[in-house]
């Protein structure tokens, strides 16, 4: 299997379309170049170039991007296959953008965001899996290699003493942090904080300036997740693990464009060096005849010894600019992902074997064995007897016989082995449990109980006169009357609320009606129907005390409109009609001079057909030699000088109705905006507002009305960081996947601005001629200035 490489072409104004051709099958790019005048007029040098790649991204989304390049890698790595995606192109063509992306917008997150998500989403559906991550993230920095995720290190005084060694699995960097992490939102936050800028300016990663890119990576940066996928079952010996590696390479420079001087010339030459070596690399594995592959020249290269090609999936994404100023280093960055399309990979899944769990299986195995000795004398017809490990297939047919027993068509369950025995115990606890989950989900949806998902929430507070009619409908009686036989009235009830929403029955009660396990559970239903009464008289009794839902935005703004907000809709009303009766006569203005136009074009034509007409039969001229003119061009030329005065005054009218019509929208726009925020203001402290707030609103109060935003008043005794979560998980901008994605975001600002107000107190408090607490009852002549 070869190394897959895929383009992406920077989004550009100003695309060379006459020197970079893209094929129509999105796979295949074509370079021209115009031969150089310096060469002289024998000049045999190549000028085109045609590449084939496994993909060509241009104006992709990142959301394309992933499903292109990295989707089926992070699927692989949870089935045990190493996996490695890396970024290569010239400096500023869209690298670390591809692979880390836009930390403030969850739209425009890159590669690795999207990888963490899809991880921990998969792992979350596993049922019988366990599923463990762990992260570390390294930089190379001018040969030198650093931890990304080491705490409280800064640029200066970092911990160098990381190094590359071989070990018996793979290469691995000594000293190197790998942080175990258990859900998505904070493997987001060790990201953010590798990435962002520290409190004191400084970033983890370094960045420079040149004249191509104002925020210029100067070192590589690799991010690996490592996976190990194990099963719940203790019996299963089975375990996966794998390794997702993602590089994000620093650009290569030439110094005659970027201009760079001093630190960053320094930086662009160790760049540019190990870069040189990494192609060699690359042009050495994919000679089948090369005996030996140069790992070791750079501290790069060694550490991707793993990565590139032996059992690992290898995606390239290769960032291109698509101007014609950088064609040439264009055409380089093709020739690399041309090279490391020809290297071979053989992924095979890593199953490593656990001595100390095969001898504890090997133990239980002979201990089981034993009992089944002891078994065999007294019992008789012992010819089913089987000493392998139950199958699927004889599982299931365990289940059935439960099942069956539980409904009464056998009476008993024939005892075969000790191994028969404790599958029929589990499949007993099985199905417990599972009775014990569908009695929860039908309290659960009778009484409106949720499960803390934010956007559940949201719904049922939009919709609170829904839920009350539901909770209704479900009991099948007022709220403050339960009738005995609780479960009947709650089926019919369920029964007619399906059928007034036109839908199909809820899960649960079509799953009631279809599970063969529903004899056996008499006594689950009639504990079910006793705690049915108690939790249905609660809930009765809270709904009594609680006060009526306020109504909803539409309905309150129609009673706004006809009182309290009466007198600034009608002139509101009034603007708006004047706006359009503007728009109309500006409309048909714009009409009569367009016929105008076309009016005087037909003349025009006319009067030129006229002049060809007499030209031709001879111009009739007066004594002093001027041109005598016919009636009908005459009148011609009148009917066109008539047109043109029209056009004028229909222009001059034109141009009038504009500006009234500029500065009636002005004015609706005012009055609209007035509308709404005055209703705004009469619904909150006419129905949100509590009855304690609402009297120090009244006329004579202290508080005008309007003066407190309503968040404010409803929030008075809610702490700001609670009432911040809050706002986050109930109101976010994007779907609800991206709660992790922006919760990891607040706690990397939050602890950005936790660290720039202790350092700003930390330079107050060493500041000349500030006196200290320590020195307050010293002597003048003894405190420092």
């Amino acid at each position: 299997k070869r190394v897959q490489a895929f383009v992406r072409v920077k989004p550009t104004a100003h695309f060379a379309r006459d020197m970079i051709k893209l094929g129509s099958d999105n796979k295949s790019i074509d370079i021209y170049i115009r031969k150089s005048p310096r060469g002289g007029a024998v000049n045999n040098s190549q000028t085109d170039w045609s590449f084939k790649l496994d993909g060509l991204l241009h104006d992709a989304s990142q959301e394309m991007v992933y499903e292109a390049v990295a989707k089926d890698v992070v699927s692989k790595a949870l089935q045990g296959y190493n996996g490695t995606i890396m970024c290569y192109g010239q400096t500023g063509a869209g690298k670390t953008y591809t692979m880390t992306g836009a930390t403030s917008d969850y739209r425009h997150r890159g590669i690795i965001p999207r990888a963490i998500q899809q991880i921990f989403k998969a792992a979350a559906e596993f049922l019988h899996v366990m599923v463990t991550v762990r992260i570390s993230y390294l930089e190379i920095y001018n040969e030198a290699l650093f931890d990304l995720l080491a705490p409280g290190l800064a640029r200066g005084c970092r911990d160098t003493q990381l190094a590359v060694r071989d070990g018996p699995q793979g290469v691995y960097v000594k000293g190197l942090s790998i942080h175990p992490v258990s859900h998505e939102e904070e493997a987001l936050h060790l990201l953010f904080e590798a990435r962002e800028a520290k409190y004191s300016g400084e970033t983890n990663r370094v960045i420079g300036e040149h004249t191509l890119n104002k925020n210029s990576s100067r070192s590589h940066c690799i991010f690996t997740m490592y996976i190990e996928c194990r099963s719940r079952d203790y019996k299963n010996l089975k375990c996966l693990k794998s390794k997702i590696t993602l590089i994000d390479l620093a650009g290569s420079e030439r110094l005659s464009k970027t201009g760079s001087e001093g630190q960053v010339r320094i930086e662009a030459s160790y760049i540019n060096k190990s870069l040189s070596f990494l192609e060699q690399l690359v042009i050495a594995l994919a000679d089948p005849k090369r005996e030996h592959i140069p790992f070791r020249q750079s501290k790069l290269t060694h550490v991707l010894k793993d990565s590139l090609g032996g059992n690992c999936n290898t995606v390239l994404v290769t960032n291109i600019y698509g101007e014609a100023a950088h064609v040439e280093e264009t055409l380089s960055s093709l020739r690399f992902a041309t090279r490391m399309n020809w290297v071979t990979a053989e992924p095979v899944p890593n199953e490593p074997f656990y001595r100390e769990a095969s001898v504890k299986a090997l133990e239980e195995e002979i201990r089981l064995l034993r009992q089944e000795l002891i078994m065999q004398g007294p019992v008789v017809n012992r010819s089913r007897v089987s000493y392998k490990p139950l199958t699927t297939a004889q599982r299931e047919e365990i289940r059935s016989q439960v099942q069956k027993y539980l409904r009464g068509v056998i009476k008993e369950i024939d005892v075969l082995n000790v191994r028969q025995i404790q599958e029929v115990f589990r499949q007993f606890k099985v199905i417990v449990s599972q009775q014990e989950e569908e009695v929860e989900c039908r309290l659960r949806s009778k009484y409106g109980l949720g499960h803390g998902d934010f956007a559940a929430d949201s719904a049922a507070g939009d919709q609170g006169s829904e839920w009350d009619s539901d909770e209704e409908a479900l009991e099948g009686s007022p709220p403050g009357s339960p009738t005995p036989g609780g479960k009947k009235e709650a089926k019919k009830g369920d029964e007619q609320l399906v059928k007034e929403r036109g839908g199909s029955p809820p899960p649960e009660t079509a799953q009631d009606q279809s599970s063969p396990l529903k004899p056996p559970t008499k006594d689950l239903d009639e504990e079910e129907e006793g705690r049915d009464h108690e939790e249905a008289s609660i809930s009765s009794s809270e709904d009594s005390q609680k006060p009526s839902p306020p109504p909803s935005k539409q309905e309150a703004f129609e009673l706004f409109k006809k009182e309290a907000g009466r007198e600034i809709h009608q002139i509101f009303r009034e603007n708006k009609r004047i706006l359009i009766s503007r728009k109309k006569r500006s409309h048909s203005v714009a009409q009569r001079m367009n016929h105008n136009k076309q009016l005087m074009e037909r003349v025009t034509e006319a009067l030129e057909a006229q002049k060809r007409k007499q030209r031709l039969e001879g111009e009739f001229t007066a004594e002093r030699g001027q041109v005598v003119i016919d009636e009908k061009e005459f009148s011609l030329i009148l009917k066109l000088k008539e047109l043109k005065e029209e056009h004028r005054a229909g222009f001059a009218e034109l141009q009038d109705l504009k500006a009234e019509i500029q500065y009636c929208q002005q004015l609706v726009d005012k009055c609209r905006k007035r509308l709404i925020s005055e209703f705004e203001i009469w619904y909150n402290e006419s129905f949100l507002i509590p009855e304690h707030v609402r009297e120090a609103l009244e006329p004579g109060g202290n508080i005008r009305p309007g003066m407190i935003p309503v968040n404010r008043v409803m929030c008075l005794d809610e702490d700001e960081q609670d009432r911040f979560e809050r706002m986050q998980e109930t109101a976010l901008p994007e779907c609800p996947q991206s709660v992790s994605f922006y919760r990891a975001r607040m706690k990397t600002d939050q602890k950005h601005t936790f660290n720039r107000t202790v350092a700003a107190l930390r330079k107050m408090s060493r500041k000349p001629g500030v006196v200290r607490a320590a020195g307050k009852k010293k002597a003048v002549s003894f405190l420092p200035i």
